[in-house]
């Protein structure tokens, strides 16, 4: 189960996105202070969120973290800014890994938790491309920080395509490891699971490219 650990300020904003994680299947564990992440027995959270901090809480959380090290050391610390003039205060920015202003709600948040992980070296669980973060052990998928809301099918679709980038699939290679050598529909079925996909998660940019007289491929550019 994840945990993340709140220091909230009481406000709206922190209670959205508490129940929004809670939808989302992310357990919200609140801190009396910052002293409380690294208390001895305290389960380590996959993130700390920080609603509205000041420098100065920040900077003790940052200091609190590094000096425990270990994971507590590289739990991702994220600042929740309710008001966007809140991006003035540089010092605040600068403890923390990353940042999202509201609207941005706790899809955007699990999505910015999630890049801070893979870039500490997390590739193992996510796949990200642009703005395009495949959470594999949750199976989660999240586009420009919202969540996507995929079928399993769908789901075991684009992670098969975006595992293997660039590698054609054939129509019967993609259905008979996701759908399985039992299944008795024709390979339409992956035409349209794909078109599926596609509209979920292409706007701008292309993901699942079409090979003629093959099937489909993942690109990253």
């Amino acid at each position: 189960m994840t945990t993340y650990a709140f220091l909230g300020d009481g406000s709206g904003y922190a209670d959205s996105l508490a129940e929004g994680l809670d939808l989302l299947g992310v357990t919200v564990v609140s801190l009396d202070g910052p002293a409380g992440v690294a208390e001895p027995g305290t389960r380590v959270p996959a993130a700390v969120v920080l609603v509205n901090p000041s420098a100065r809480l920040a900077r003790e959380l940052r200091s609190i973290m590094n000096g425990a090290g270990g994971r507590i050391s590289r739990i991702p610390m994220i600042a929740a800014l309710d008001a966007m003039d809140r991006l003035q205060d540089t010092d605040t920015l600068r403890a923390v890994d990353d940042f999202l202003v509201s609207p941005g709600g706790a899809g955007e948040l699990v999505y910015r938790v999630r890049t801070v992980e893979v870039k500490r070296g997390g590739e193992g669980e996510a796949i990200v491309i642009g703005d395009l973060v495949i959470n594999l052990e949750a199976h989660q998928v999240f586009m420009e920080g919202g969540a996507v809301d995929l079928t399993y099918k769908e789901f075991e679709l684009l992670r098969k395509l975006a595992s293997s980038p660039g590698k054609a699939f054939s129509r019967e290679e993609l259905l008979r490891g996701i759908w399985g050598y039992d299944y008795y529909g024709g390979t339409r079925t992956v035409d349209v699971h794909v078109r599926r996909v596609r509209a979920k998660i292409e706007g701008s940019r292309q993901y699942i490219e079409t090979v003629h007289g093959v099937g489909y491929r993942f690109v990253t550019s």
